[in-house]
C-alpha cells in the first residue's frame, strides 16, 4: 500500500501595493491526491516550486516514479491559478502537454494531460506566510519578470507574420502583461497585476523607470486601438515590433541593475 505523503507547495501572490516595500504574501499547500492513468488509479503526491510569480516546476510522485514539467502560471484575482507546460520527457501515458488548475474556494488542485490519460486531483491545506521585501532591487526583479513575458510574447507574434491567429494570440498575452484590462480572454500567462500598475506603485523613479512608463503608456494606447482588429495585420505587427524592441532593451538594462 502506498503511503500518503504530504508535500509543501509554495506559491507566490504579490500584494496590491509594493511601493512601500512592505511584503509579499506567499502560501504553503499541503497536498495529496489520486492519480488516474487509463484504467488504473493510485495515490500520488506532487510539488510545485515557483521560480518566479509566473514560472514554476512541477514534480509528481507515484508508484516509486517521478515526472517533472515546466509551467507558465497565470494568477487570477480570486486567487485561483492556472498552469500550462510540457512534461520534460515523453511517456506512454500520452502527450507531453500538461495543465494545472487550483481552485481557491475548494482548496483543490487538478492536473491533466491533453488527452486525459494522465490526470490527478487532490485537496490542499493552505497556510499564509509573509516574505519581507525591503529594497528597490526586489521590486525591480518583479518588474523584470513581467517585462520578460512582454518581450517574449511580442517576439512570438513576429515569428510567423503570415499567421494572423498567431500574431493575435501572442499579442494578447503581451498586452495583458502590460495591462490586464486590455484583454477579455482568461487565463493568461501573466498574473492579473499588470506592468502598468507595478510602475504606478513605485514612488521613487529613476530615468529608466520613467522611460518604461512612457513606452508602457504608448503600448497601452496601441493595444486598445488595434488588438481586436483582426483585419489589420500590418498594424498588429507594427505594435508587436515596437513593443518587442523597446522591452527587449529594457530587460537588458534591468539585468545590469
Amino acid at each position: 500500500m502506498i503511503k500518503s505523503i504530504y508535500i509543501i507547495l509554495i506559491f507566490l501572490f504579490i500584494t496590491p501595493n509594493i511601493s512601500h516595500a512592505e511584503s509579499i504574501d506567499y502560501y504553503d499547500f499541503e497536498c495529496v491526491g489520486v492519480l488516474r492513468m487509463k484504467d488504473s488509479s493510485t495515490i500520488a503526491n506532487w510539488e510545485i516550486n515557483f521560480i518566479t510569480a509566473s514560472r514554476a516546476t512541477l514534480n509528481i510522485y507515484y508508484d516509486k516514479k517521478k515526472r517533472s514539467a515546466d509551467l507558465r502560471i497565470s494568477i487570477q484575482k480570486n486567487k485561483d491559478f492556472y498552469g500550462n507546460g510540457k512534461w520534460r520527457a515523453q511517456t506512454g501515458q500520452g502527450g507531453r502537454f500538461i495543465g494545472l488548475k487550483y481552485i481557491d474556494t475548494s482548496k483543490k488542485l487538478f492536473l491533466g494531460g491533453a488527452n486525459a490519460q494522465f490526470r490527478a486531483e487532490g485537496e490542499c491545506k493552505k497556510n499564509k506566510k509573509e516574505l519581507k521585501i525591503t529594497d528597490i532591487a526586489s521590486i525591480l526583479k518583479l518588474i523584470r519578470e513581467r517585462i520578460f513575458i512582454i518581450k517574449e510574447h511580442s517576439k512570438y507574434s513576429l515569428n510567423h507574420p503570415d499567421d494572423i491567429d498567431n500574431i493575435i494570440r501572442h499579442l494578447k498575452h503581451t498586452c495583458h502583461a502590460i495591462d490586464p484590462s486590455l484583454v477579455k480572454e482568461r487565463p493568461m500567462p501573466a498574473g492579473e497585476k499588470g506592468l502598468n500598475q507595478m510602475l504606478k506603485d513605485i514612488e521613487n523613479e529613476n530615468d529608466l523607470i520613467k522611460k518604461i512608463k512612457i513606452v508602457s503608456s504608448n503600448s497601452i494606447d496601441k493595444c486598445e486601438k488595434y488588438l481586436y482588429s483582426w483585419e489589420k495585420s500590418e498594424e498588429l505587427l507594427e505594435i508587436a515590433n515596437y513593443i518587442h524592441l523597446q522591452f527587449d532593451n529594457f530587460y537588458k538594462d534591468l539585468e545590469k541593475n
